[in-house]
């Protein structure tokens, strides 16, 4: 009698536990940093700077981590980024061609979470999107750029950045989560999909249990009726 209730008990405990491990990961997830970019195309003059905004957030000190940016929009070289922060400092080796001695981050910045990517002297070949990854924390965005031919020489000047950066405006910004954040997504999404089938599944030991029981019942009223 103890044995046949072994596998619907076992069930259900499995789901409890299942449910139980995951749920203060997933709570966890929800406080993980996010980066934050601009929602809107970045606009630059060709020959001219741009400053493409990217913070964590909350504050976290980057100069120690590593931070890439690159291309997702042409072919993908492992070893190349267009800008690649790694132990301190800019791994000018790893640059692409293309990008070589025309970009920068700022030491300040990245102690404050700040990991936005200054670009000189632009090429129309610029023209794109730029992804930021921080693999670390499992977090990423892209930030579209878009370089026009300039008017006249004020288009330039107008355009150029500080040498400070300073926090993207709120009202152009968009969080980006990725990595762990959509993961946990999923996370939820297929344990309460193996929650329903553990449930099914133990319903149906219940029920096959139920009609063994009626079918012994009903031989032993058949033996004790003969």
């Amino acid at each position: 009698m103890v044995m046949s209730f072994y596998p619907s008990w076992f069930t259900w405990c499995l789901a409890l536990a299942v449910f139980l491990s995951l749920f203060p990961w997933m709570e966890e997830s929800e406080g993980r940093p996010q980066l934050v970019g601009s929602s809107e195309p970045i606009r630059a003059p060709v020959g001219g700077d741009v400053l493409l905004p990217c913070v964590v957030q909350p504050q976290i000190n980057m100069e120690d981590l590593k931070v890439m940016w690159w291309r997702p929009d042409i072919p993908v070289d492992p070893n190349r980024y267009v800008h690649l922060h790694l132990e301190h400092q800019h791994q000018e080796a790893q640059t692409m061609p293309s990008y070589a001695g025309r970009t920068e981050m700022f030491a300040d910045g990245l102690k404050l979470g700040n990991v936005s990517l200054r670009i000189r002297n632009l090429k129309p070949s610029d023209d794109g999107s730029y992804r930021c990854i921080i693999s670390h924390l499992g977090i990423a965005t892209t930030i579209k750029l878009e370089v026009f031919e300039p008017i006249s020489d004020d288009t330039l000047t107008t355009t150029q950045f500080p040498g400070n950066l300073q926090t993207p405006d709120p009202k152009n910004e968009t969080d980006v989560k990725v990595g762990q954040h959509n993961w946990s997504s999923w996370v939820v999404v297929l344990s309460i999909c193996a929650l329903l089938v553990v449930a099914v599944g133990a319903g149906g030991c219940f029920l096959k249990h139920k009609c063994q029981r009626r079918h012994v019942s009903q031989k032993e009223t058949c033996v004790a009726a003969s």
